[in-house]
């Protein structure tokens, strides 16, 4: 089963408890941020990720992406007031959280989205809704992956179907979830995404 949790990081405080449950290498980027809601985010991961795997040893990547060797899997995200964590003990997972503001999208779109997402794009109804539907979705699938942006994102068309996308002879699914005003997008080659998403409160 592929389980989403999140926190509000409104709700959780800079005590030397929380500080003592989230690795040295967290403790050094949060030190680092100068933006206190930032900080608050990544805390919350910081936390987030303690609390399901305090017993694991977590590894970072190179682009500063936490794991555990062998498995499970998980993926983390941050937006505003939420951080929330993916979990997946079989298969790679990727996630996304984006508060829906009002958006340009012009601007950003063509930055990253195929020549057949723009076109979509500009016939929708709901531009900010379909913006943020392709972002999200494209956001998780390049997590998934593990790539990071150094993938072309122009070149990956999600147009074509809004449950699945087809890549190097693997099928990946998208789960998406609302929270407030955020959308929640989940990306796996699995099929058992939780129906609904937890809270975890931290002090």
């Amino acid at each position: 089963m592929i389980r989403t949790y999140y926190a509000n990081v409104n709700n959780i405080s800079f005590s030397e408890l929380n500080l003592s449950k989230i690795t040295p290498q967290r403790r050094e980027k949060i030190d680092r941020i100068m933006i206190e809601s930032a900080k608050r985010q990544s805390l919350a991961a910081g936390l987030l990720i303690n609390h399901f795997f305090s017993d694991k040893e977590i590894k970072t990547e190179k682009q500063g992406k936490p794991y555990i060797e062998n498995g499970p899997y998980f993926n983390i995200a941050h937006s505003n007031n939420y951080a929330i964590i993916s979990i997946s003990h079989n298969l790679p997972i990727g996630c996304d959280i984006e508060e829906m503001n009002e958006v340009k999208y012009e601007k950003l779109g063509k930055l990253v989205f195929h020549k057949n997402e723009m076109k979509i794009l500009k016939a929708s109804d709901n531009q900010n809704q379909t913006f943020y539907d392709f972002w999200t979705k494209k956001e998780a699938f390049i997590k998934c992956l593990g790539t990071g942006f150094h993938l072309n994102t122009k070149s990956i068309d999600l147009s074509k179907n809004s449950h699945f996308f087809e890549y190097k002879n693997h099928r990946f699914r998208f789960k998406e979830y609302m929270l407030d005003n955020y959308k929640i997008m989940l990306c796996s080659t699995g099929t058992d995404f939780e129906n609904s998403i937890t809270e975890i409160k931290f002090e």
